[in-house]
């Protein structure tokens, strides 16, 4: 299987389109399109890097094919069922949606960590 293969196939698992891809990877359409059907450059290893995180694949599978993990891999058992929660709502959510949220946890990080000092 090639990586354009393991992309798309990532990606279908994943439940985006094209589209939906693209925009949270800040890419064009366009380039998603190439990339999953091996036209052109493939992804550089960050952009790969980026793809496995935001697609839940190991950058290994998504490299080379060799990790046995790949698509659906299952979520390390060190993490709470809080945890895996999180990380289920997070992934369903649209980028405009994970920038909020994201910027809304470093804001309030960032309130406990003053308060902390203040009273130190």
């Amino acid at each position: 299987m090639s990586i354009g293969s393991r992309i798309k196939q990532a990606r279908q698992a994943a439940g985006l389109s094209q589209a939906d891809l693209a925009e949270a990877m800040g890419i064009t359409r366009s380039a998603c399109s190439q990339w999953e059907s091996d036209q052109g450059t493939g992804p550089r290893r960050e952009r790969l890097e980026m793809l496995a995180a935001e697609l839940g694949v190991t950058y290994e599978w998504l490299a080379t094919g060799r990790d046995s993990a790949g698509v659906g891999e299952a979520l390390p058992a060190y993490l709470s069922g809080e945890q895996t929660e999180l990380l289920g709502l997070f992934k369903s959510l649209g980028s405009a949606q994970r920038k909020a949220l994201l910027a809304f946890l470093r804001a309030t990080k960032n309130t406990r960590k003053d308060k902390s000092a203040d009273s130190a």
